[in-house]
């Protein structure tokens, strides 16, 4: 196998996950965005002024579901033995397969779904402000709070996008149970050191005492978001996690290849 990077391949199959799963994707969400947009449109219609109510826009959810359903089947070609064989054959890179479905999932979508929702926006805007002369919201898709919740998206579709090559099936369930797993596992271990290390809180426990647990006043020791494991795991899930993830999937493909 060719092990180097090169832009004619990630051409090629790029061009083979647009047409094959990206487009028929984005033709679906497109139809039931336009569908919802049509729908509100016609309950503002028949609805009756209500002065200076505003009406909203409450359609992110939508594309949050298209983007876990898209993102959990990415590696979809791993799902039958056949088409499974024909992936890891394909005449490119580990590299290459693993960073054209991270393009298409990681930002290529989400390029696509701004400007999917910036169209039906102004559609929506055009339609219920001017036409219908009813008062509509105003939205930055760039504020700080967008830009933010996009963040933690990414962070937690690149779980997803990790259980995608490693159950071979579009298996969420399993990357869900995983991830509570992981998540108790954790906790456990924080209680364990916090249990073992702060002896105002093994009193509290054992309510010899009480400890006014986030007061001004209370020990800096005692305050858990100080505590430096819940500082590492903030510091992780910002920064690392999606990495992390990212890498491990390139790990696992590359093991399926093997």
């Amino acid at each position: 196998m060719n092990l180097s990077f090169n832009l004619k391949r990630i051409g090629w199959l790029s061009k083979k996950e647009f047409f094959e799963s990206f487009l028929p994707h984005f033709k679906i969400m497109t139809i039931v965005v336009s569908s919802l947009v049509l729908i509100r449109c016609i309950v503002e219609y028949f609805q009756k002024d209500m002065g200076n109510r505003v009406v909203t826009f409450d359609y992110e959810g939508v594309y949050i579901v298209f983007g876990f359903i898209y993102t959990i089947n990415l590696f979809s070609e791993l799902k039958l033995l056949s088409t499974r064989a024909d992936f890891l054959s394909l005449p490119a890179s580990t590299e290459e397969k693993v960073f054209t479905k991270w393009l298409f999932g990681n930002v290529l979508y989400w390029l696509g779904v701004i400007l999917v929702f910036t169209v039906f926006f102004l559609v929506q805007k055009l339609i219920i402000g001017y036409g219908m002369n009813k008062t509509t919201e105003s939205f930055n898709l760039f504020s700080k709070t967008n830009l933010t919740g996009l963040h933690y998206l990414i962070v937690i579709f690149s779980v997803y996008f990790f259980g995608a090559a490693t159950f071979n099936t579009g298996a969420w369930y399993k990357v869900i149970l995983w991830g509570i797993v992981l998540s108790l596992a954790y906790m456990l271990l924080v209680f364990l050191f916090a249990y073992a290390l702060f002896p105002e809180m093994r009193a509290e426990l054992h309510g010899t005492t009480h400890v006014n647990y986030g007061v001004n006043n209370a020990p800096i020791d005692l305050m858990l978001e100080d505590f430096w494991i819940i500082k590492f795991a903030k510091f992780f899930i910002q920064y690392l996690a999606a990495p992390f993830f990212w890498f491990m999937t390139y790990l696992k493909i590359k093991e399926k290849e093997v």
